[in-house]
């Protein structure tokens, strides 16, 4: 069945093998990129470490801070803080200096012209001292160096580009495994002027470039994916752009008002940075980045190609866009490596369930017999899923795929007709505002909004059905079991007001005015 399946279309199967190598373990943290990906993991003391091809590279960046009374370590200090301010990707990490904070805004940016993208360390002084920082390049854990180098305002590791900073260095310290970088630097060792590169054979290289920062200033420096040369202040844009692009870049995303506060579009921020897999695909595809999601399934990671079939098959499910398939998003079209993805999946009756639910896109590829074989798989009982893939909900979250298929899963559910809207309603839901606009569904794009008037819940929704792909028969039924048994529909769009949930009372609330529509 795989071959014919995918008949017309060859096999380009380089782009969903996994990597070979995992490279250097990477720490805990919270992953800081742009669009395009992750580009470094920053853990809880703003410590950098660069992702590189994305493996980990051999090296860590950190800052050391000198004040008027000793050295400041944030890997060591218990006056550490960490906050994610808002849903970008953007870290603020605060240490107490000398009666006051350094403040260390983390973020990730492109950089004006060719020298490509890089993560942004800013410092700023809110110390009523001046301060010396120290930023420092150090081998990881299972990472070495074996050459550091400076040129300029540049401290390289190995021939590439490790940390740029905005202004000349005062000072310079280089080591290898003889000597130790904390005590040049603190002890008063380090040079004025830029050492000779030194190399160690064992990969313990090290090195410092110490920066005077006067009170209530700030400075920059950059962890570079490229061959960054210019200075970082002037072709990187500020943590206020960056923030921006994200929020516009998210209006395009389903979106969720909920009680208890789920923050779904800091959860797709994270997913569009996370590692790809299956899951990343999905739960891509069902909050409205359906592009990011055929990228994902073209990139290479570990996995099997039962879970990337079944992915492929979700992914056509909850959109039903040939053009998504079509496209060269990462080199060749998704399309072309359908007959490599169908031979890796299997043959088991998942296997089997998915390629069946391929059938309408084979036919809109304009492959008339691998759609019919794909269809003669659809006597495979189908499983009352939102998607082909058994994907029973997690139970605990691993990640943002998992927090975003939970709240997903509380929203809406696939039945056999139709759809389930908030089967699952938490005590703490009842007498609040829900609302939910774009979520993606195997039957079409879904809005809907619950209102309550006293103890009785009104609910508006507006369902935007998929084209007729040739597999869909009958009406899509609506029915919202978490509220009323009793209450079914299939109009697209409408509003009801439903009977009280049984033997549940809502907290007292301000009662809407009756009437209005969604939108």
């Amino acid at each position: 069945m795989a071959g014919s399946a995918g008949a017309g279309l060859r096999s380009r199967l380089a782009f969903w093998r996994a990597p070979s190598d995992s490279g250097p373990p990477l720490p805990a943290g919270t992953r800081i990129g742009t669009w395009d990906g992750s580009l470094a993991v920053v853990d809880q003391r703003a410590t950098v470490r660069p992702l590189g091809d994305g493996h980990g590279t051999g090296w860590q960046v950190e800052w050391w801070i000198g004040a008027d009374d000793r050295w400041y370590q944030p890997a060591v200090e218990a006056a550490v803080r960490q906050v994610r301010p808002g849903t970008a990707p953007v870290l603020e990490t605060r240490m107490r200096v000398s009666g006051g904070d350094i403040v260390a805004t983390t973020w990730a940016a492109q950089a004006d012209g060719s020298t490509g993208p890089a993560v942004v360390v800013e410092l700023a002084n809110e110390t009523p001292v001046p301060v010396a920082v120290a930023v420092i390049v150090r081998a990881a854990a299972g990472g070495r160096i074996r050459r550091v180098a400076v040129e300029g305002r540049r401290l390289l590791a190995d021939g590439a580009p490790a940390v740029v900073v905005d202004r000349d260095p005062g000072r310079f310290a280089l080591v290898d495994a003889g000597g130790d970088l904390w005590d040049e630097v603190t002890g008063g060792r380090a040079a004025d002027r830029a050492p000779d590169p030194v190399r160690c054979r064992i990969g313990a290289a090290a090195g410092a470039l110490v920066v005077p920062l006067t009170h209530r200033t700030a400075l920059r420096f950059a962890v570079p994916a490229g061959d960054l040369v210019d200075n970082p202040s002037a072709v990187l844009p500020a943590v206020e752009r960056v923030v921006a692009g994200w929020s516009s870049r998210l209006e395009v995303a389903a979106t969720v008002d909920v009680p208890e506060g789920a923050d779904a579009h800091r959860a797709l921020v994270d997913l569009v940075l996370a590692e790809p897999s299956a899951a990343v695909a999905v739960e891509l595809a069902r909050w409205g980045f359906e592009e990011e999601a055929a990228r994902c399934l073209q990139a290479g990671w570990p996995g099997s190609g039962a879970d990337r079939l079944r992915a492929v098959a979700t992914l056509w499910d909850l959109t039903r866009d040939p053009t998504l398939f079509t496209r060269p998003l990462v080199g060749a079209p998704l399309a072309e490596g359908l007959d490599g993805i169908i031979r890796a999946g299997g043959d088991d009756p998942d296997a089997r369930r998915a390629l069946a639910s391929l059938a309408g896109l084979f036919e809109a590829l304009g492959d008339p017999t691998a759609a019919a074989d794909a269809a003669s798989l659809s006597e495979t009982p189908v499983m009352v899923e939102d998607s082909p893939v058994r994907d029973d909900p997690p139970r605990v979250s691993a990640g943002p795929a998992d927090d975003l298929r939970m709240l997903a899963d509380r929203l809406v559910r696939r039945t056999s007709d139709g759809l389930d809207l908030l089967v699952d309603v938490p005590d703490a839901w009842l007498g609040q505002p829900i609302e939910v606009h774009g979520l993606a569904t195997a039957v079409g794009r879904l809005g809907f909004a619950v209102r309550w008037h006293g103890e009785r819940p009104a609910l508006l929704w507006e369902l935007e059905p998929h084209p007729d792909s040739g597999g869909d028969t009958g009406p899509v039924v609506l029915r919202a079991p978490g509220l009323d048994n009793a209450f079914s529909s299939t109009e697209a769009t409408g509003e009801a007001l439903l009977a009280a949930p049984a033997g549940r009372v809502p907290p007292p609330t301000a009662n809407l005015p009756e009437g209005g529509s969604f939108s």
